[in-house]
């Protein structure tokens, strides 16, 4: 594990790491729930569906994966950015990042008077936000 400024940290049980998950169909933060004799990653939980899995490292992304093709043809809901966490009480734009406590980060998509709809995935989910 390597974080912003370059260092490199053990992963350790309860620790967090972002992997694919196959439940939801997109990457997302996980739990890291058992290491192995080497003290590697060995499974990981999913904070938004809760299933567990083996670990595997992701791979370098390249120009031909799904992912990159899909951020390149819908630079609107690329995912650049740190993600904020959701709040009714908050106003949101098109295009920012939210952190949903039991769907996990989403964009937003479009904004009305006092709902915004947010694609967490696959899905479109309708929220409350301060218009």
């Amino acid at each position: 594990m390597q974080n912003s400024v370059g260092i490199v940290r053990k992963p350790r049980l309860g620790g967090d790491i972002d992997a694919y998950c196959g439940r939801c169909k997109e990457e997302r933060e996980h739990v890291i729930v058992a290491l192995d004799e080497r003290g590697a990653i060995a499974r990981v939980q999913c904070r938004t569906c809760q299933s567990l899995r083996n670990y595997r490292a992701a791979k370098k992304a390249s120009a031909n994966t799904r992912a990159a093709r899909t951020a390149a043809a819908n630079p609107a809901e690329s995912e650049a950015g740190p993600a904020v966490a959701y709040s009714m009480q908050q106003r949101f734009r098109v295009g920012e990042r939210i952190e949903h406590p039991k769907f996990g980060i989403g964009t937003v998509i479009e904004t009305r008077y006092d709902k915004i709809d947010v694609r967490f995935g696959k899905e479109v989910r309708t929220l409350i936000h301060a218009g």
